[in-house]
């Protein structure tokens, strides 16, 4: 292990609260989200066990710590300004409401660093350095890019009093562009109000969304009413209505309430399928807009992408399809890779980045660990000589088979280490494997693909490739891909693949290889391996939990195989 006095920390302590740790070579060695440990899902808060890892596995001691938060003064002067310009907009500015119910000091607190750190002081005695929040959204896009020149645009709901920022990027430079107030871009905060008006949580739940537009037709009333009631919702009265006295940014219960009524009565005649389609219509437009205002030749250039607005993989292949040569997002591309970010924007200025081609950064655990969890639990395993084979034959057999092997993957997407599997060809697995999860999707199942086949599987995959190992961006789907994989296409024809290949996970692929030689189809389905609305799995215990919650018919964890008799048989 290196000098405990070469490691560099990044904290983000918030919505989806992670910890980073990098060395002075500007690789990660570790990142994780805080609801992996603590297991609830989304954390707001204080990043306690995630931090306390860190320190037990790299020390106590750090070159810096560096998080997404602004300082007092900067902060203040930022605020003077929102709050001038939504004066002369007429726009709603109730971040001021909570500054003067709650007091000078929260406001200049920022994140809420500070709190429940008694147990942390040694490392937050360190160095301390404040990083912008979309500054540390870039720098989580681009320096893992492996891009040496690119333009980046983040886009979210609100950080440090923006929503947007376009950024030109070149070596270990960022320069920005241009930056919008969040009531002024206000996007993200719409599509939230749009997933609150259909009777889903604002904040988890989006994605439902943009899978649920699929279902639903151009309608230029719908559009045009949808627009007009969004542009009134941040007037100053209806936006009170819409937050959280607590919390600006939050829709509240009450406002959501509002929100159905106003789906009941203004937006009656419209099914959810064709106001999940405007809403989705509405997004991409503006999104496009923003762009071809700020970037000039698209053809000519790179872009990467970070904020919480490109979870949306639909979105993302639109932009993909203006022209760019390559497209790359940051897999943890909500506030979730910020303690990222924010380490990579300071080590930047005086340390070489090393792009990364994978995100395997979180907790792994010995075949000794697992053995003693499986006996400890009583449960019968199976130690076969060639574990990904077995698996393989267990998949074309028709089996479901979870994966729990090697390091956790950072971000939201289960990428093959804590994966659920299947055939792609059942195209009834939608339903009836949703339902065994607990799950209400409107979107099929993601699939993962042998690199080698990718184009044989996808349009438009080149320039798209370094997007594509992380699920972050949808593709057309080929006629061969359509009616060999039905289960992963989605009704407007797309997908949103993981491309995986044997340097990147060795046993994930040598699973998919061996699937391809029984089957002569190089994919399967990759869903992450939870239940409904828990977080991905992080330890042995948590994968026999969800796997015996679920009763699936195998579970590959670690060398060891575990077969469910109850619900399988001729194994």
């Amino acid at each position: 292990m290196a000098d405990e006095s070469t490691f560099y920390l990044g904290l983000h302590a918030g919505h989806d609260a992670n910890v980073c740790v990098m060395d002075n070579q500007g690789i990660v060695l570790f990142a994780a989200g805080e609801e992996r440990f603590n297991r609830k899902k989304m954390y707001a808060g204080f990043p306690e066990q995630a931090l306390g890892y860190a320190l037990t596995t790299f020390g106590k001691r750090f070159e810096c710590l560096a998080t997404p938060r602004m300082d007092t003064l900067s902060k203040v002067l930022r605020e003077i300004g929102f709050l001038w310009h939504s004066m002369r907009n007429g726009l709603a500015a109730p971040r001021f409401g909570i500054w003067f119910t709650k007091g000078l000091s929260k406001l200049f607190q920022g994140r809420s660093l500070e709190r429940g750190t008694e147990n942390f002081l040694p490392v937050l005695e360190n160095s301390l350095v404040n990083v912008e929040h979309h500054h540390a959204h870039a720098a989580s896009a681009f320096y893992p890019s492996g891009f040496q020149k690119a333009y980046v645009m983040t886009l979210d709901g609100e950080g440090d009093g923006f929503s947007c920022c376009i950024y030109q990027a070149e070596g270990n430079q960022l320069n920005r562009l241009a930056k919008f107030y969040h009531n002024d871009v206000t996007i993200g905060r719409d599509y939230e109000k749009v997933t609150a008006m259909l009777g889903f949580h604002p904040l988890r739940h989006p994605g439902k969304i943009t899978g649920l537009a699929a279902f639903g037709q151009f309608n230029q009333e719908c559009i045009e009413t949808l627009l007009t009631y969004l542009k009134k919702s941040w007037h100053i009265d209806r936006h009170r209505v819409l937050s959280s006295k607590n919390a600006y940014q939050i829709i509240s219960n009450e406002g959501k309430k509002s929100l159905i009524r106003d789906r009941d009565e203004i937006f009656k005649s419209f099914s959810d399928q064709d106001i999940a389609y405007a809403i989705q219509y509405i997004t991409e437009h503006k999104v496009i807009d923003i762009i071809r205002r700020w970037i000039p030749n698209t053809h000519k250039a790179n872009i990467v992408l970070a904020g919480g607005v490109f979870a949306n993989v639909a979105l993302n292949k639109k932009i993909k399809e203006l022209g760019f040569n390559n497209i790359f997002v940051q897999p943890a591309m909500t506030d979730a890779g910020l303690s990222l970010g924010s380490i990579l924007y300071h080590m930047a200025a005086y340390n070489a980045i090393v792009p990364f081609n994978h995100v395997f950064f979180g907790p792994s655990y010995s075949t000794d660990e697992i053995k003693s969890t499986l006996e400890a639990k009583g449960i019968d395993y199976k130690s076969p000589k060639n574990p990904e084979k077995e698996t393989a034959r267990l998949l074309a057999q028709g089996k479901v088979v979870a994966r729990f092997d090697g390091r956790m993957e950072f971000g939201p997407r289960a990428l093959g280490n804590r994966s659920i599997l299947y055939q792609a060809s059942d195209v009834t697995v939608n339903d009836w494997l949703n339902k065994k999860l607990q799950r209400t999707e409107f979107m099929p199942f993601a699939p993962v693909t042998l690199e080698r086949f990718a184009e044989q599987c996808y349009r438009g995959y080149r320039g798209a490739e370094r997007a594509a190992k992380y699920m972050t961006i949808t593709f057309d789907c080929t006629e061969q891909m359509s009616t060999e994989c039905p289960a992963v296409v989605h009704v407007d024809g797309t997908a949103r693949p993981q491309i995986i290949n044997k340097e990147d996970n060795p046993g994930y692929n040598q699973i998919l290889e061996e699937y391809f030689t029984l089957t002569g189809i190089p994919t399967l389905i990759n869903t992450s391996f939870n239940m409904h609305e828990e977080p991905i799995v992080m330890t042995p215990e948590d994968a026999i939990r969800a796997f015996q919650a679920s009763q699936l018919d195998a579970l590959l964890i670690g060398p060891y195989i575990i077969i469910n008799k109850q619900a399988t048989q001729n194994i």
